[in-house]
């Protein structure tokens, strides 16, 4: 399991199972497309990294593998609560100037092909949860 490999998100290349989720800043991504298109907000990236980890990691059976505080840069494991299959979350927090951030996370699967929506609909979830505290802002 590659829990502690960092992710550039500049030249990902996602594989070609059904089984990821990547959500990123237009233009960030040269090599693959995201599924989502992520928000701006009108905090500094730190602070928009301390409100999703504050999330991510109160859900059950995450845990933070990889942590760079000077690049704003984090790698989390959600395990399957049956099975204990691992999934890599990786999240990049991006200054944008002016005080506002965006943020780019690719998720995905470990084993199996397919994963019923499962990536998609965690990391959604989270940043539903996130926009709660803060909103999103006009690029």
């Amino acid at each position: 399991m590659k829990s502690l490999e960092r992710i550039e998100f500049e030249t990902l290349v996602r594989a070609r199972s059904p089984n990821t989720f990547l959500l990123a800043p237009e233009g960030l991504c040269r090599n693959a497309k995201p599924d989502v298109q992520s928000a701006h907000y009108g905090v500094p990236a730190a602070q928009l990294r301390h409100a999703f980890l504050a999330v991510a990691l109160a859900k059950p059976r995450v845990s933070h593998t990889l942590k760079d505080d000077v690049a704003l840069y984090d790698n989390l494991v959600q395990r399957s609560a049956l099975f204990r299959f691992p999934d890599l979350i990786a999240v990049r927090f991006i200054d944008l100037g002016k005080g506002k951030s965006t943020l780019a996370v690719y998720s995905r699967s470990v084993y199996g092909r397919s994963d019923l929506g499962v990536n998609r609909a965690r990391i959604m979830a989270w940043v539903r949860e996130v926009q709660e505290t803060i909103k999103p802002v006009s690029p």
